[in-house]
């Protein structure tokens, strides 16, 4: 397959992330019952509005990200992919059988730009599939992921993982996320690239064939 086709098999493969996100407003609901993992950490969490943007900025920037993937190497944006959507599974599981709420969330008083766009994703989120956090497991895998690429450039790889950083702050000074929602992405995706790492390598390794041994012959 020569590298066009490739791409264009990449992008197709990148449609499996939008097309499994169809199924979590189903699941943010407090129907099936909710658990609580707020600390008095998570409280003492300040509110700093200024984060809301990289927070919104997610899907776009995200969007942006794999799709650079994708033109500059397929196994690695496969590999990306898939732990994605393996991530996007499992977070899905623990939604349905240990749902979560998110942290109070405090009254936004103002109407200046930063308080609209917070009051906003207040009313459209609803607080729960909280734990693991996708904003932060999809974007801990793409600092991940530039941490093995070969092609990336010192500015290209700090400016990502910059912005990647600004995001998974994000959950937790804006009270979207806990403490414990982030660690449990991080744990997921460092669990889940190394289980694709092992089974994509194994599946690399050539069959070694086994030569027949040469009868040896004895003169006495």
């Amino acid at each position: 397959m020569n590298k066009k086709w490739k791409i264009v098999a990449m992008l197709c493969f990148l449609l499996s992330i939008p097309a499994m996100m169809l199924v979590y407003p189903y699941l943010n609901t407090p129907a099936r019952g909710v658990h609580t993992l707020i600390t008095s950490l998570d409280n003492a969490i300040p509110v700093m509005k200024w984060f809301v943007i990289p927070y919104v900025a997610w899907v776009g920037y995200l969007t942006v990200t794999l799709v650079y993937f994708c033109f500059k190497g397929s196994t690695f944006a496969f590999k990306t992919i898939l732990v994605f959507d393996l991530g996007l599974l499992a977070c899905f599981t623990i939604y349905y059988f240990y749902q979560t709420v998110g942290p109070v969330r405090p009254e936004i008083i103002g109407d200046d730009f930063l308080s609209q766009i917070l009051q906003y994703v207040y009313k459209i989120d609803q607080p729960y599939n909280c734990f693991p956090s996708i904003h932060v497991m999809s974007s801990y895998l793409m600092i991940r992921t530039i941490r093995n690429c070969s092609w990336k450039k010192w500015w290209i790889q700090w400016g990502i993982r910059c912005f990647l950083i600004s995001i998974i702050l994000a959950t937790l000074f804006i009270k979207q996320h806990v403490l414990m929602d982030v660690f449990a992405a991080i744990l997921l995706v460092e669990c889940l690239f190394k289980i694709v790492d092992v089974v994509h390598g194994w599946l690399l390794v050539p069959k070694r064939s086994v030569k027949p041994v040469a009868k040896k012959s004895f003169s006495v």
